[in-house]
This record gives C-alpha cells, sequence and structure tokens, in this order.
C-alpha cells in the first residue's frame, strides 16, 4: 500500500474512534453507570462537560507538540491517553476518578484527531487535499453513527459498562501501534502556523484570494459576532443532546436500546447533510441554510419535549441531526465566505473558542432533571434558545462591508491570534 494511503488510512480510522468512543457514545454508558453507581444526573453531565471543556482547552497542544516531537509520536500518545482516560473509567466508582478519566478522554481526542491529521493529508495530497480532508471529516463524523450502537451491543449483551471501557481500552493500544507503524510525515512541522494553515491548503477556487479583514478587525464585527453566539448555541445544544438522550428516550418506557438507535440516526443525518450542504452552498446563499438547520433543531427540541412516542423521538433525533448538520457547515462556508480564505482559519478557531460555553449545557440539563425528575424541561430551554439563535441570524446576520483600503493597507499579520484547525 502507498505510503500516502497508510497515513490517510490511519489518520481516519484515528478520527473515526475518537468520534465513537467519546461524545457519541458517552451518553449511553452514564445512562447505565448513573443507575449502578446511584450518580444524580447533574454529576453525569458534570462528567460530559469536562469531556468537552478538556478536550476544548488542548487544541493549542497539537501543534506545540507536532513541532517538538513530530505528528505521529503526538497521536500516538493521543491514543495512549485515551486508553489511560478509558482504563480510568473501567476502575471508577467514584465521580472524582471518572471526571478525570473524561477530561484525559477530551485531551486524548485533540491529540489524536484532527488537527494532526488534517495537516498530514494536507501535505501528502497536495493537489487533492480539499477533497480528501473532506473525506476524513466524514468518515471521523461516521465514527458517532456505530459509537452507540457498539456500547448498545456490549453492554446490552454483557451488562457490563466496566468491560466497555476496558475493550476501548485496548483498541485504544491498538490504534496507537496502527499510528506508529502508519503515519508518516511528509514536510516536517517547523512552525505552529504551519499546522494551523494546513486546512486551507488546496482550498476553495472561490474564496477569497486577497487579505481583506486581519483577525483583530473581524472579531470586532457584527457578523462573527452573531455567527459565534449562533454557534455556541448549537454547539450546546448538541453536547446537551448527546448527553441526555439516551437517557430521556429510556424514560419513555422501552429502556436504553432505542436510545442507542436514535443517537446513532442523529449521527448518521448529520453526517449526510454536512456533505449535502457543502454542495448546496456552491448554489445556494448558505445565511438562508443556516435559517433553516437552526430552525430545524429548535423543532426537533421542540418533538422531543412534547412527544410521549419513541419512535417520534427517533425521528426527532434525525431532524436534530439534519439541522446540526445544515447550521454548523453553513456557519463555516459563511466565515470563508465573509472574512477570506486567509485567516478563515484562525476565525473558526476563535468561534470554536466560543463553543467552549456550550460544556454548560449537560450541567444544565442534568440539574433541570434532578429538580424535574425528567430532561423534558431543559429540552424545552434548548428549544428556546435555538429559536432564539434563528431570529438573531435572520434579523442581524449580514455580510460585512469591505474595509477600506487604508485598513487594508494597515492591516498586519501579527494580530493573528489563537491559530486551531476547527473540530467538527
Amino acid at each position: 500500500m502507498p505510503r500516502n494511503a497508510q497515513v490517510m488510512l490511519a489518520a481516519s480510522l484515528a478520527f473515526f474512534f475518537v468520534t465513537a468512543t467519546t461524545f457519541t457514545s458517552l451518553g449511553y454508558v452514564l445512562y447505565t453507570m448513573v443507575a449502578q453507581l446511584g450518580w444524580s444526573n447533574a454529576a453525569a453531565g458534570l462528567s460530559f462537560s469536562l469531556l468537552g471543556l478538556t478536550c476544548g482547552l488542548s487544541s493549542p497542544l497539537p501543534p506545540l507538540l507536532m513541532k517538538k516531537i513530530g505528528t505521529r509520536m503526538t497521536m500516538v500518545s493521543g491514543c495512549l491517553v485515551l486508553a489511560a482516560g478509558f482504563l480510568l473509567a473501567s476502575l471508577a466508582s467514584d465521580l472524582s476518578l471518572f471526571f478525570l478519566a473524561t477530561s484525559l478522554m477530551g485531551i486524548g481526542f485533540t491529540l489524536a484527531a484532527p488537527s494532526p491529521g488534517v495537516f498530514l493529508i494536507a501535505t501528502w495530497f497536495p493537489r487533492t487535499s480539499a477533497r480528501m480532508i473532506g473525506f476524513y471529516f466524514m468518515i471521523g463524523s461516521s465514527g458517532g453513527i456505530v459509537g452507540p450502537l457498539i456500547v448498545g451491543t456490549i453492554v446490552g449483551l454483557t451488562g457490563d459498562w466496566r468491560l466497555h471501557w476496558m475493550i476501548m481500552a485496548i483498541c485504544s493500544v491498538l490504534l496507537a501501534l496502527i499510528c506508529l507503524v502508519c503515519v508518516r510525515e511528509a514536510v516536517k512541522v517547523e512552525s505552529v502556523e504551519q499546522v494551523t494553515g494546513a486546512g486551507g491548503r488546496g482550498g476553495d477556487a472561490k474564496a477569497p484570494a486577497s487579505r481583506t479583514w486581519t483577525v483583530r478587525q473581524a472579531l470586532l464585527s457584527p457578523a462573527f459576532v452573531v455567527l459565534a453566539t449562533v454557534m455556541m448555541v448549537v454547539q450546546m445544544a448538541v453536547t446537551s443532546n448527546h448527553s441526555i438522550l439516551v437517557s430521556h428516550i429510556a424514560n419513555l418506557g422501552q429502556g436504553a436500546a432505542p436510545g442507542a438507535i436514535a443517537m446513532s440516526l442523529l449521527a448518521f443525518a448529520g453526517t449526510g447533510a454536512k456533505g449535502i450542504t457543502g454542495a448546496l452552498c456552491e448554489k445556494v446563499d448558505p445565511r438562508g441554510i443556516l435559517v433553516a438547520g437552526l430552525g430545524l433543531q429548535s423543532a426537533a427540541m421542540l418533538l422531543l419535549w412534547s412527544t410521549p412516542l419513541v419512535i417520534l423521538a427517533c425521528a426527532a433525533a434525525v431532524l436534530f441531526g439534519i439541522g446540526w448538520g445544515m447550521a454548523w457547515l453553513a456557519a463555516h462556508v459563511l466565515i470563508l465566505r465573509y472574512f477570506g480564505a486567509s485567516i478563515a482559519g484562525d476565525m473558526t478557531a476563535m468561534a470554536t473558542t466560543a463553543t467552549t460555553l456550550a460544556v454548560l449545557g449537560p450541567i444544565i440539563a442534568g440539574r433541570v432533571a434532578d429538580v424535574t425528575g425528567s430532561y423534558g424541561t431543559a429540552m424545552l430551554i434548548f428549544s428556546a434558545l435555538l429559536a432564539g439563535a434563528t431570529l438573531l441570524a435572520i434579523l442581524f446576520l449580514r455580510a460585512p462591508a469591505s474595509l477600506p483600503d487604508a485598513a487594508r493597507e494597515s492591516a498586519s499579520d501579527d494580530e493573528a491570534m489563537g491559530r486551531m484547525v476547527p473540530a467538527e
């Protein structure tokens, strides 16, 4: 097998694995753990939030480590950190140990994907990097489809959530060995900027060629504030749905198995919607797609809140996944079109940093469930937040006016800050 194919295989497998074993499947395992260990829903939500928080806060680590120890060892380290997190989770009986475990999972996720994978693909496939990175993200997202089903099978057949974590730890070590054997760098990382700019290589031919905006100027524009706010609301709803959907559907009376199916359907719909939306944005205004996606998510959360039927709850999960894929990708396309390809990575990083506040969602949902006895009220709250984001985008999201020539001439690349590659 050619070396570039080996690199693509290992990087995609790593992204697939971390997606399947963390965010999309943790909600299923938490449902079983909470029941057996007697934890509160708020505590379970906090463990999920710690996963997202450490994943976001550790985002600057991959470029730095790739410069110091290389991309291959960065990915190997990520897999081993994941293995440590899974091992601790298998041993957990108290919350403090499990909090540490989910924190390690978040760090391991960041080190294994997507920054290293994007850099590898951009340098091994210089002429077709945009297409190959698209495949990479699609493969990574598909991990969310099979992850809940794998967890449901293991826990359903054995009734032992500790066994699930042990199996995932072993698989993480095996993945580390695959990365050690298959991953090689086509270009050595000499600076952090090489990594953070990798996603723009082989980019969209229709993207603006000249640099009109600096990062600081773009950050202060109303368009970016609206987009960052919308993305934060979307990420909060998505993160919360991942943490509570299984438990919510189980409370409808048919156990956790339909919840695992709903989680997979959500991920499948989101993955497909992202693929279709990418092509659709070339023909339709992405702003309209963003608004439609937000509206679909709000309607889906409202349906989840109101329906007592499992089949309708699963349909709502599909609807939410479609809306998520539409809104998330459209927001990224708008950032590219509004501010130009030269700083698109920086602006996406800034928007992603703002979405760190989304980790509060599972905590709020868990607390609401402890007080009210169900997640229904939390879903109604998220539906209202998404409806508000929809109105915000309709009323205030407009393409920013180009900067005057004097501002262009005074723009400095040194104003760029906090570069990273988007995780989704």
